[in-house]
């Protein structure tokens, strides 16, 4: 993977939050997914740092047909953070004093309750504030999201206690699904399992193929093989094909490291060729070192008549579940 060492110095994230892990909670933190709670008293709330923070976390989560707000907001007075409250899940305590310089955003980590993620965001004043958090109102989204993305992740590995095993078979990777998504349809190099649920459909998607260039990572090469591939295998009535909503949300397109391995990600609107239906998704495709082979696990979701945030966001933690085996642990089929 040397032909990677210029991506990967491109995908390195500039860490912006310095991190205290007190490992001091010995309760689990409570409170719904995608739940924030912010501490900062009613007046500074309702002028100009308060209604910032707030157009931040209420920002509508990327890639949903329909709007909905990156986070449910609880905010509550300072005095009042005690007992039940210091066990939330995601807390944001701003800090607006002369005595900083210029702002700055800390973070702990586990503090009062194990998987707590607590941001402090400090600034002089008002306007600075408001300022710094408008400028880096995707980097707070984002890394708050990450840690729901693995926190929902590690339950699902306790919940499942095993992987799948046609994956670690068929593809050579480690990857946990959530219980009900048994419906499984394959074909060489794809596996297609969901849940078919009439209310809430769930679908998780795993194929591979050659690893022969690193342009397969680019945005453009990505969003054909996806449509190729899916529109082979997921088919609905009158014939009609998976594709890629491009015209209605270009797809988000990034890359990162996990776990030591190089990752593009896609994240956009799926529909079908002739029929209404269509939805939000999220693919991951990276190297398999094992194998040469190029693995993509995509997840997405059909659900017209509810909500999908928290829908998807569950799902997309399956992403996070993914684990390469060292070489004399893998159990590839032959």
């Amino acid at each position: 993977m040397k032909r990677f060492a210029g991506l990967l110095a491109l995908a390195a994230i500039i860490i912006l939050f310095t991190s205290c892990d007190d490992g001091g909670g010995f309760l689990s933190a409570s409170g719904t997914n995608n739940e924030m709670m912010v501490l900062m008293d009613d007046a500074s709330w309702e002028s100009t740092p308060g209604r910032a923070l707030f157009d931040v976390l209420n920002s509508n989560v990327k890639a949903l047909p329909q709007p909905e707000p990156n986070f449910t907001i609880l905010q509550i007075e300072p005095d009042n953070f005690t007992s039940t409250f210091k066990m939330a899940r995601n807390v944001i305590i701003p800090e607006i004093s002369s005595i900083y310089s210029y702002p700055k955003l800390t973070a702990d980590i586990d503090k009062y309750a194990m998987g707590q993620v607590i941001m402090n965001i400090h600034a002089p004043d008002s306007a600075s504030f408001a300022k710094f958090v408008t400028d880096n109102r995707e980097s707070i989204v984002d890394y708050f999201v990450t840690k729901e993305l693995e926190r929902t992740g590690k339950w699902l590995k306790r919940e499942v206690t095993a992987p799948l095993s046609r994956a670690q078979q068929v593809f050579g990777i480690d990857i946990y699904l959530p219980k009900g998504i048994t419906n499984v349809t394959e074909h060489q190099n794809f596996y297609w399992a969901t849940n078919n649920a009439a209310r809430g459909r769930q679908d998780v998607v795993i194929y591979q193929f050659p690893y022969t260039t690193e342009k397969v990572f680019e945005k453009d090469s990505l969003i054909a093989i996806r449509n190729q591939v899916l529109g082979k295998y997921i088919k609905g009535s009158f014939d009609s094909e998976m594709t890629t909503a491009n015209r209605v949300y270009p797809p988000d397109y990034r890359t990162m490291v996990m776990d030591g391995t190089f990752r593009a990600e896609l994240r956009g609107l799926w529909e079908m060729s002739t029929d209404m239906m269509g939805g939000p998704f999220v693919m991951h495709a990276f190297v398999n070192d094992n194998t040469g082979m190029v693995v993509v696990v995509e997840v997405y979701v059909y659900a017209p008549e509810m909500n999908k945030r928290n829908l998807m966001r569950n799902l997309e933690a399956t992403l996070y579940t993914i684990s390469l085996p060292k070489p004399e642990e893998a159990i590839i089929e032959g």
